[in-house]
């Protein structure tokens, strides 16, 4: 049992660590996964090609390098797409709660919630919030977590 705390011990330790990584870091913290993705993808693809694995190898070669040269660019673009996409949704929804019969509080507010945020991730800076509202939410699972674990010894 002492292991099974131990290990729960460990693993709230290392999501808040990470939280804490995310609320200091934010999206610089993003910039430094895909570096380190595709540094992995580029090590794997060159053992598999030392292996005889050439297909395996150069398809990880292949992904490696397109994360490292274009990782921030397709970032870019999908958050743009998205950000639009999430905007257009919240407009439709908004147009279709103010013709409704019955209004509802919380069926006008939403869309509009939707639009900020779907404006600011294609815009913004919501990609920041989002992940240190990530990092908030692992900092509090790790305490909850830790504390869980402290209460069982």
């Amino acid at each position: 049992m002492a292991k099974k705390s131990n290990s729960e011990l460990f693993s709230s330790l290392l999501y808040i660590l990470i939280g804490v990584l995310l609320v200091i870091f934010r999206s610089q913290t993003l910039g430094w996964a895909m570096t380190i993705a595709g540094a992995l993808f580029i090590i794997f693809g060159i053992l598999d090609l030392i292996k005889g694995n050439f297909a395996g190898g150069a398809i990880s070669l292949i992904i490696g390098i397109a994360i490292l040269v274009l990782g921030w660019t397709a970032t870019k673009i999908v958050l743009l797409v998205l950000g639009i996409m999430i905007a257009l949704k919240g407009v439709i929804a908004f147009i279709d709660a103010l013709r409704a019969r019955k209004k509802n509080f919380f069926k006008i507010i939403f869309p509009i919630f939707s639009v900020a945020v779907g404006l600011m991730l294609a815009f913004g800076n919501g990609l920041d919030i989002i992940i240190m509202v990530a990092g908030i939410m692992l900092i509090v699972d790790g305490i909850l977590g830790m504390i869980g674990s402290l209460l069982k010894k």
